[in-house]
């Protein structure tokens, strides 16, 4: 009499998805930056060859826009989850800002320092500007300016914000968060009563 035994099944291997691949490929940049996205490192990543990633995305350029993309909204989430309800809406994203830019160092050199993405001041939105420039509006002084002026005050705003978040990112100067903070409010007001808006 003959036994057949069932030989057990494997289970199936997870199925790769766009979306697998480039959590694989962002975390990839949090640890390591953004040079770091080769089809090679992504599968190392993900313990498989690179095919599946070229079936999935047209290219390696087509992954590293969806993953600056990601990190754009990933910024956003970070800078708004510092609350504090004795500032006002802008200045808690500003800190926000400065908050990311120490903490999360490699993306913040993606998205700040790698020039991937150019940006025009008179045709384009910069990183963050719809949202700061809404919180910007609910100071009584920036409530009625124009459009034209609240951009010209966020871009000189932001320029100064990206020089001090570089020195916290890199480390370059033993700057205290809260020196920080300071330098930027010193340079709000000082922006402000340039623009001749005094309280």
């Amino acid at each position: 009499m003959l036994l057949f035994v069932e030989e057990e099944e494997m289970p199936p291997r997870a199925e790769l998805t766009k979306e697998k691949v480039l959590t694989a490929a962002f975390e990839l940049v949090r640890k390591q930056g953004f040079e770091a996205i080769t089809a090679r490192n992504v599968a190392q990543a993900l313990k498989c060859s690179t095919q599946p990633i070229y079936s999935l995305y047209d290219s390696i350029e087509d992954l590293k826009t969806s993953v600056y993309d990601k990190a754009t909204e990933f910024a956003r989430n970070s800078m708004m989850e510092y609350q504090d309800s004795a500032n006002s809406p802008a200045l808690n994203i500003t800190i926000g800002f400065l908050y990311f830019a120490q903490n999360e160092k490699q993306l913040f050199r993606t998205l700040y320092l790698s020039g991937y993405r150019k940006y025009n001041p008179h045709t384009d939105q910069f990183l963050g500007e719809e949202l700061t420039t809404f919180y910007m509006r609910h100071s009584k002084r920036l409530h009625d300016v124009s459009d034209h002026q609240l951009k010209r005050i966020f871009l000189k705003l932001t320029i100064y914000l990206i020089g001090i978040g570089t020195l916290l990112n890199s480390q370059t100067l033993e700057l205290d968060i809260n020196e920080a903070i300071e330098m930027i409010r010193e340079m709000y007001e000082m922006l402000l009563q340039k623009e001749g808006l005094t309280y």
